[in-house]
């Protein structure tokens, strides 16, 4: 049952293809970079004050700048450009989206060396100039060498042949897919489009036999429901003509998010749903990313704003500085939330939600409520590991039984630990819950996350977390 994992990380014939064109293109963001920091020094020569002992070529101490910025240029295409993301980026007109997450990464890498490393001493003039010129740059080697795949393209040889079988419905987007794919080598013989209403299987057998004799394709993708005895009749038929097959489940597992197949010794698993927070090392990863930011928020900023709030408890509502309440966690599991008060004491309806002008929340509890600074004692359950940083938030029980009769996957978003902040809440997804609409695109934001987690997706939380709650949203109250 330990079998070897094979089938998770396989690419077929035509991933194999379109991905493959990632290192070219690495390759001339290389070109790219390096062309902007000679262009950057000779115009820092320019504008040298003494034109008579100007430099012809870079120093060897302000070289660094293009090594660790091809350095920077790499780590984007090791994190950001795995599973083919740079090249859908590319193919689908989004250049200038990765241009500038390139330059990010490739500024991030400069200063940070230049942060750590304080005897440099390099040029800030050049330093600027190549930051300002590596962008276009960048953009230009795309659109260049996308140019030129688009005249060379359709000579590339082998080629990739594709025949596609798929129903009436299916055929207009299965052409238009492969519209703009000739220019990396691939090339679409026919869409054999069946009507749904055809259930001969011997006429459709005969079809295929004849599409694959007349185009002689490399590779058939199969887009109609089948089964496993159907499957095997269509891989032999295929094979027999020299020709691979791709199964695409989209008609047998529906709009169920993106499937997963992995071997293990004598099991195939389709995996219908993605858990990266079962992996210990993104489990350890993101309680780091807990504990760093919990452990000062909680020694440095909770002492003053529990000074803070007390005081506006003495003069408004005398009572407990903190509120406690059951609240569901991972796994289902219950644990008390930490949070300052700003309802008066026993006003006997806790598991009322709170809205807007509600008569339970005292003078300056509004106010705490619309900066979120009631919520900052949740750090504390952070820290104890009750919580994380971001998640969904979590709810009374007895609104996890509302929320679950409206809507059926809401128990997947107790596979990860409740946030102090979450993908639903910087979606403007925040307050109380007026109807089941709203219910439902929360619990889709949070099914998204945990599905979806990375830690530059956590990163990125965060940091719109800190604009939203700035923005005095409408549904705080």
């Amino acid at each position: 049952m330990v079998g070897a994992v094979k089938c998770s990380r396989m690419q077929d014939a035509l991933s194999q293809r379109v991905r493959g064109w990632t290192p070219f293109f690495v390759l001339v963001d290389s070109l790219a970079v390096a062309s902007a920091y000679f262009v950057a020094f000779f115009f820092s020569q320019l504008l040298h004050p003494d034109m008579l002992n100007m430099a012809w070529s870079p120093p060897s101490k302000e070289g660094v700048l293009l090594a660790f910025g091809i350095f920077g240029l790499l780590l984007h295409t090791l994190i950001c450009g795995r599973e083919g993301h740079y090249m859908f980026q590319v193919l689908n007109g989004r250049s200038l989206r990765v241009c500038s997450a390139q330059v990010l990464f490739l500024a991030l890498t400069l200063f940070m060396y230049l942060g750590l490393w304080r005897n440099y001493d390099v040029s800030r003039k050049l330093l600027l100039l190549f930051l300002t010129m590596v962008g276009p740059s960048l953009w230009i080697g795309k659109t260049l060498f996308m140019k030129l795949l688009q005249t060379l393209g359709a000579r590339l040889q082998p080629r990739l042949r594709i025949l596609a079988v798929c129903d009436e419905a299916g055929e207009a987007a299965t052409r238009q897919w492969f519209s703009n794919k000739t220019m990396l080598g691939i090339h679409l013989c026919d869409v054999l489009a069946i009507e749904t209403t055809a259930s001969q299987e011997a006429f459709l057998e005969h079809q295929l036999e004849e599409a694959l004799t007349h185009g002689r394709p490399n590779l058939l993708i199969w887009r109609l429901p089948t089964d496993a005895a159907r499957t095997e009749r269509i891989r032999v038929i295929a094979e027999s003509h020299g020709t691979h097959l791709a199964v695409d489940l989209q008609p047998i597992v529906g709009d169920m998010g993106s499937v997963q197949l992995t071997e293990y010794s004598h099991m195939k698993l389709i995996s219908l749903h993605k858990h990266p927070l079962v992996s210990p090392a993104h489990r350890f990863l993101k309680r780091l990313l807990d504990i760093s930011i919990s452990l000062p928020v909680v020694v440095l900023v909770l002492p003053f704003l529990c000074a803070g709030v007390w005081l506006v408890h003495r003069f408004f509502s005398p009572g407990p500085l903190f509120f406690k309440q059951s609240r569901s966690g991972a796994d289902g599991q219950m644990f008390k939330i930490y949070k300052f008060r700003t309802m008066t004491v026993n006003h006997g309806r806790e598991s009322v939600q709170a809205r807007a002008n509600d008569s339970r929340i005292f003078t300056g509890g509004g106010l705490m409520r619309k900066l979120s600074i009631d919520e900052m004692p949740q750090f504390l359950n952070v820290l104890f590991g009750d919580m994380s940083v971001v998640g969904p938030r979590p709810h009374m029980a007895e609104h996890d039984v509302l929320f679950a009769m409206e809507c059926s996957q809401y128990a997947m978003r107790h596979t990860v630990k409740p946030g102090v902040t979450g993908l639903a809440q910087v979606r403007g997804h925040r307050g109380p819950v007026d109807n089941s609409s709203e219910i439902k695109h929360r619990v889709t934001s949070d099914i998204e996350y945990c599905q979806n987690w990375s830690f530059y997706l956590d990163l990125e939380i965060i940091a719109r977390t800190f604009l939203h709650v700035f923005s005095f949203h409408a549904k705080s109250c």
